[in-house]
């Protein structure tokens, strides 16, 4: 009877405890009600968001088929359905901190000093060539990196609204142009 009482007041202790938030917590959510009912939108995960903070972004195995495919139909692509698009604007895109912002993770022309190495070098990408693969590869990763690799650290551009659709394939035209300056090394 003891441990049966004792058994009952540890739970019920235990389920006070966790229904608790922490000071961290506490402050996260203070922050988030202060900005208003979009930022708090904003704030709120989606369900693969919520799969990735639950397996601390190492899916099971089992989940990883269904959670590409959710991930890949969410990707929107240019009116015209050309994937490559100007160069010379995806340069502009990709060095551009409000929208792609693709050097504060990675290398493209070999000329730019401020560039990061969080993610890999882009240096002669190009090499790839521009199959129909290589390019919707390339787009896919750009606009929903979720639907090549889940819970990856590089962000959703095109699924988030950073990057329009047209966006993204200025950027592919910029890993994959030949004329491009990420290229100019590779021997031709």
């Amino acid at each position: 009877m003891r441990k049966r009482l004792l058994f009952w007041l540890l739970a019920a202790l235990l389920g006070v405890a966790l229904s608790q938030q922490s000071p961290f917590q506490q402050r996260v959510n203070q922050v988030i009600q202060s900005g208003g009912a979009e930022f708090q939108k904003s704030m709120q995960q989606d369900p693969d968001q919520a799969l990735c903070s639950q397996y601390r972004d190492k899916l099971p195995p089992e989940l990883v088929p269904a959670f590409l495919e959710r991930q890949k139909k969410l990707i929107k692509y240019p009116a015209d359905g050309r994937l490559m698009g100007d160069w010379k604007k995806g340069e502009e895109l990709f060095t551009n901190p409000r929208k792609g912002n693709c050097y504060a993770c990675h290398t493209g022309d070999p000329r730019e000093p401020g560039a990061g190495n969080m993610g890999p070098g882009l240096v002669g990408y190009g090499a790839r060539g521009t199959s129909e693969a290589v390019v919707r590869y390339t787009y896919e990763k750009i606009y929903n990196a979720w639907a090549t690799m889940p819970c990856s650290l590089m962000y959703r551009a095109g699924y988030h609204g950073i990057l329009t659709p047209e966006d993204t394939a200025h950027i592919v035209a910029f890993l994959l142009d030949p004329a491009s300056p990420v290229n100019a090394n590779l021997k031709r």
